[in-house]
């Protein structure tokens, strides 16, 4: 009974927790019960009261679509029935269409990429070489006065010279580049390339240095046009860059051109007299470190600091050789009298080599350029049109590179890209409709695409791109759509009996409500990124209109052009 008793006692408690929490849960779920319900019933009553009110007020826009979208249907069932009675004329007709639509497309510009326009850029100035400093610096203070004079300029960050440790022929002493950025990016973005123009004529008047104007690139850090001009003797070379210089200097739409063979950094040459050397007992490598210690300083020893050594050089004062003359007096022996260093070698002063540039191990000089307010690939073929002229010695020749280059190499890879789109687009339909002849039929609306894409970057000015390869690519496969419901319903007709006139103006009928609406959801749901203006636009924008421009017209031409095709190619009707 004691055992009863306890184990009683040690139950009731539990018991009555349980109990409790039973009683808490029920509570809960009929309190979310209710709640949820109010809620269902709150939104039931909602839409109910919007769908009537909407039904109301749209109720005469909606009948006017209605009879309105009727109407086009018959209209276009008529239509359809006439052109396949005019087969043989429409079919030449949008032959003639597609014939003029290549002729304008050889007409359209081509670049690598839009430019970008973030409210961002730079400006590189380089003096003559040799200059110190502290005179760059100078003069890039000055720049920076004229262009922060401008109201749109928000901002201006200016570099002189590089790093030490950098060996880059680009960071030198007389090398220096600013970074403008201007307020309101997205507003500014408009009228950008006029800002930059008048900020370009404004520093040249007022300066006398090289400038150049360079803007944020992506995916290419290369030059816009890198004209590349090849040959063995770097004099030679000299003479036919300056030529090719002169005469595409002024090819419209070429900015800051520069001529990569500059004059170089002016350096003294010791050459020492032998003989003179040896009456006074004296050798040229006592004399080449005697100079290479006063001048340069040796290093002694190293010190330690945290766990990193540094040098520490020991040579003369250096206010000793402010000047050339100070070099001349300077003493080549030790003790008197001294030796001037003027007495025992000749002193020359002039300019060692800027550069020795090879590309495929070949020496190349190279003519720089930016490409603004014209398209890359038109500025490249006058180039080449002028150049055809000129009487290029043995041995020397000359190619385009940089973005260029890099265009040529782009388009002949996503136009191979376009070719295996359309394969595996017709493959798979072949498969599908179990049938070569058919797919055949369909791959036509692709042409069609490509006619509206054309005609619409030729009336906006839009230039051909990579962005607009790639919208072509996504085009392939998404055109062939409504011809695909088209043709398969024509076919499931004919199945049943139909004639292959009716079966065709049938399915004409009946499928032009879902073709529309496919293509109305898509062009639709693209505006807002065609019409986009902020930063990166340049790079959606295209691509929007690629795909808006090909599938609109694509979609008009199938409703006639494949119907049209279908009845003149395909097989004739079961007796």
């Amino acid at each position: 009974k004691g055992i009863a008793k306890i184990g009683l006692w040690c139950v009731w408690p539990l018991a009555l927790i349980l109990f409790v929490m039973r009683l808490i849960l029920s509570a809960v779920r009929a309190i979310v019960t209710t709640v949820v319900l109010i809620l269902v019933a709150i939104a039931y009553a909602f839409y109910f009261a919007i769908s009537r009110v909407a039904r109301v007020v749209l109720y005469v826009p909606l009948q006017i679509f209605e009879y309105t979208f009727t109407a086009v249907r018959g209209i276009y069932a008529v239509t359809l029935r006439q052109a396949l009675h005019l087969s043989p004329f429409v079919f030449i007709a949008i032959l003639v269409l597609a014939w003029f639509a290549m002729q304008e497309a050889n007409t359209l510009g081509r670049e690598l990429i839009p430019p970008m326009k973030q409210g961002e850029f730079g400006i590189r100035i380089e003096a003559k070489p040799g200059t110190r400093l502290e005179n760059t610096e100078a003069k890039a203070a000055d720049v920076e006065r004229i262009v922060s004079a401008f109201e749109d300029v928000d901002s201006v960050t200016v570099q002189v010279g590089g790093e030490a440790t950098s060996g880059s022929a680009e960071e030198g002493e007389n090398v220096a580049t600013l970074t403008v950025k201007l307020k309101n990016p997205e507003e500014t973005a408009i009228y950008q390339d006029e800002l930059i123009e008048e900020m370009r004529r404004e520093v040249i008047a007022r300066t006398s240095e090289q400038v150049t104007f360079t803007l944020p690139t992506l995916f290419s850090f290369k030059t816009a046009l890198e004209l590349q001009i090849f040959g063995e003797d770097i004099d030679i070379l000299r003479i036919v860059g300056e030529d090719v210089y002169a005469r595409i200097f002024d090819v419209e739409g070429l900015k800051d051109t520069e001529l990569s063979l500059k004059r170089g950094y002016p350096e003294v040459h010791v050459v020492l007299d032998r003989e003179l050397l040896s009456t006074k007992n004296l050798q040229p490598l006592q004399v080449a470190q005697l100079l290479r210690t006063e001048v340069q300083g040796d290093i002694a020893t190293q010190f330690n600091r945290g766990g990193e050594k540094v040098d520490i050089r020991v040579r003369s004062d250096q206010q000793r050789f402010s000047s050339l003359d100070d070099l001349r007096t300077l003493s080549v022996i030790d003790g008197t009298p001294p030796l001037p260093l003027a007495s025992v070698a000749e002193i020359i002063e002039k300019d060692g080599p800027s550069e020795i540039r090879r590309i495929d191990q070949r020496q190349v000089v190279t003519v720089n350029a930016n490409v603004e307010g014209r398209d890359l690939g038109s500025v490249a073929d006058e180039i080449h049109t002028r150049l055809e002229t000129m009487n290029f010695p043995d041995g020397y020749s000359y190619t385009i590179g940089g973005q260029n280059s890099e265009l040529e190499q782009s388009y002949g890879g996503l136009m191979f890209a376009i070719a295996m789109a359309i394969f595996l687009v017709y493959v798979v339909m072949a498969c599908q409709f179990e049938s070569v002849l058919h797919p055949f039929f369909i791959m036509f609306t692709v042409p069609l695409a490509a006619i509206g894409v054309i005609y619409t970057l030729s009336w906006l000015g839009e230039n051909v791109s990579i962005i607009v390869f790639i919208g072509a690519i996504v085009l392939a496969g998404i055109v062939v759509n409504a011809a695909i419901v088209l043709v398969d319903y024509i076919n499931q007709l004919r199945a049943r009996g139909l004639t292959k006139i009716d079966a065709i103006v049938e399915a004409g009928t009946v499928r032009f409500r879902p073709i529309m609406m496919t293509t109305a959801t898509t062009v639709l749901g693209l505006i807002p990124m065609a019409m986009s203006t902020g930063e990166g636009s340049e790079i959606r924008s295209p691509m929007a209109l690629t795909i808006m421009s090909g599938l609109i017209c694509a979609t008009v031409l199938t409703l006639f052009i494949i119907p049209v095709i279908y009845y003149m190619f395909a097989g004739r009707d079961r007796a």
